[in-house]
């Protein structure tokens, strides 16, 4: 697992992927923590994730809460910054903002949720790739419907440091409905988040666990 350096530049894009949720949906006892569940393949979640981001994206940070030993064990070694979110339990604005303040980003962000594994590593090139090329706000969609991960330029970082609650960044792009772009991919995995244990089943009976 690898350490900040505040010495070094900072990266041109960082994917941040957020692993902090409580996933009560899930498991309401808490017991079996969602982001470190197995997939068919036997790799956790957030270890595919972040697996895919890796192939396009150099620098890649995990923001996680209470979890987060369950976490650095889940990715395996993956070659990712772990940060820990003190105010995780205060919804998933707590961990971007944390995400943010962390790693600095001369392009911008790239917006990553650890429950969804089935992302195609396509579909992260095209939406860094626009990012790089225009900037803005770039979200990839298949049949229509705006899917993950979602970009974010640099320009957005103040905005984003302010984001509440357990919306996220949805309200910055209601705002600036102009910076963004919609990227039309062929991957129904931009798509898909587990939310359940039901989910996470069929996956692995569909031969879904891991996007190509």
């Amino acid at each position: 697992m690898l350490e900040p350096d505040c010495r070094a530049p900072a990266p041109d894009i960082v994917a941040l992927v957020l692993a902090a949720g409580k996933g009560s949906r899930f498991d309401a006892s808490g017991v079996r923590y969602k982001p470190v569940q197995p997939l068919a393949d036997g790799t956790s979640m957030v270890y595919a994730v972040c697996h895919t981001l890796l192939q396009h994206i150099d620098a890649v940070t995990v923001i996680c809460g209470p979890q987060q030993e369950a976490v650095r064990h889940a990715l395996g070694g993956l070659p990712v910054n772990l940060i820990h979110c003190a105010d995780a339990h205060m919804g998933m604005s707590a961990s971007l903002r944390c995400g943010i303040s962390h790693s600095p980003a001369q392009i911008g962000w790239i917006i990553a949720l650890a429950d969804m594994p089935c992302i195609h590593a396509d579909t992260v090139h095209a939406v860094a790739t626009r990012l790089r090329q225009a900037g803005g706000i770039v979200r990839p969609q298949f049949r229509n419907t705006p899917g993950h991960p979602v970009a974010f330029a640099s320009q957005f970082r103040d905005e984003l440091l302010q984001v509440t609650g357990d919306e996220g960044a949805r309200a910055i792009i209601r705002r600036h409905p102009d910076a963004l772009t919609l990227i039309p991919v062929n991957d129904p995995g931009c798509l898909l988040d587990i939310d359940t244990q039901e989910q996470l089943q069929q996956i692995g009976k569909a031969g879904g666990q891991r996007a190509p």
